[in-house]
This record gives structure tokens, sequence and C-alpha cells, in this order.
């Protein structure tokens, strides 16, 4: 089975299993999505790439919430222009400390944040789960690609045996 069919059964179960979840406590399902996205789209896997993720959007949602505050306390028709530039460039600029270079992942969190209408708790809880399930994804995806390459390995093995002994069977009997 090739890894990305075996990713793509893993990201199926799961994203369904997700759904149910979500369904079942109330969160809005895309909203952890936003989360398992980040986790993919980052260069960095494992642990470190899903520490790195959680720490993009949960930076990306403080800037948001920033914004929001700023631009609601200035109460100015260009404030939301201003802050939202300011805020911008620094989300970006703090991509130079290497355990926020994900600057998608900041974007992210930002930008759900703003989507959920300033809901900041379930968003930021929602986005921390779902980096986690699309940790689980590929981790998954991956065991089972490893599991049917060990399985394919052992057929092909048991295949190779198993001509082997045929032909010594055959050559003791004397036939060619």
């Amino acid at each position: 089975m090739s890894l990305l069919l075996a990713l793509s059964i893993s990201t199926g179960i799961l994203s369904g299993l997700l759904v149910w979840f979500t369904n079942f406590f109330d969160i809005a399902s895309w909203l952890v999505f936003l989360g398992a996205t980040s986790y993919f789209a980052s260069t960095d896997k494992g642990m470190k790439g899903l520490v790195q993720v959680w720490l993009t959007n949960f930076s990306g949602a403080i800037w948001a919430i920033l914004i929001i505050l700023l631009s609601t306390y200035l109460a100015a028709d260009f404030a939301s222009y201003a802050t939202t530039a300011i805020f911008a460039f620094a989300m970006c600029f703090q991509a130079k400390f290497n355990v926020l270079k994900f600057i998608p992942g900041t974007f992210i969190g930002a930008a759900a944040i703003f989507s959920a209408n300033g809901e900041w708790m379930v968003t930021i809880i929602a986005l921390f789960v779902g980096a986690i399930v699309g940790f689980l994804m590929t981790y998954t995806g991956e065991q089972l690609h490893k599991w049917s390459e060990r399985r394919s390995s052992d057929k092909k093995s048991l295949h190779s045996e198993s001509i082997r002994s045929e032909a010594s069977c055959s050559e003791s009997l004397g036939i060619k």
C-alpha cells in the first residue's frame, strides 16, 4: 500500500470520528480541521511539528484578539486597517524565532479567531485538538504504510522460500 493511500485511509477514518466528536461536544468541526490543516502544512513533523503548530496557531489567535481589542478601543474607521497592518507585520516578523517560523500556522490561528467572531476560548481549544488530530492522521497513516510494507515483504519472502523449496524438491527427484 502506498503512503498516500495509507494516509488517505487514516485521514478519512479520523475525519469521520472528528466530526462525530465535534458534534457531540458542540464544537465547530471546521475550527478543528483548521488545526489539523496546520499540522499537515507544517514542514516539521512529529512532536516538534506539533508543538510548533500549537505555538504558531496560539500566537496567531493572540494577534487576532489584539487586533479586535485595539480596533474596538480606537473606534476609528482606519483603526482596523492600521492595527491589521501592524500586527500582520509582527505575525511575519516573529518567524525570526525558530519555534514560530511556521508563518501559515500564525495566520491560520488569526483567521480562526476572526471567523469564530472572537470566540477565543473554543477556538484555541479547537485548534489545539485539531493539531493533535492532524498528528494522529499522519502517524496512523505512516504506521499503516509500514505495516503494509512489512506484510508485503513477508509475502514475497514466503513466495521465494516456496519456489526454492519446490526447486530443491524437483532436484532431489531428478526433475528439471
